[in-house]
């Protein structure tokens, strides 16, 4: 068996080995229920038109609505 036979065929054997021990789970989002808070949004919304692509701007926003919106929220990043 040739060189380039033989490591072939032993790169097919681990990727089959690999991908039969991959776990089979469906991809979630998270939790979209702020979403439906539309004060929130729209919050969000006006500091993303106000950042312009800056995002340290953009950041500070997100954290005053987070703030303004979601106050003494246990675990959320302000």
């Amino acid at each position: 068996m040739t060189k380039i036979a033989f490591f072939a065929s032993a790169a097919l054997l681990a990727t089959t080995l690999l991908a039969g021990t991959a776990s089979v789970s469906p991809a979630s989002a998270g939790n979209l229920d702020f979403l439906s808070n539309q004060n929130y949004m729209r919050c969000l919304q006006y500091f993303s038109i106000r950042a312009h692509g800056d995002g340290a701007a953009y950041d500070q926003g997100r954290r005053f609505c987070n703030r303004q919106y979601f106050p003494g929220r246990p675990g959320g990043q302000y």
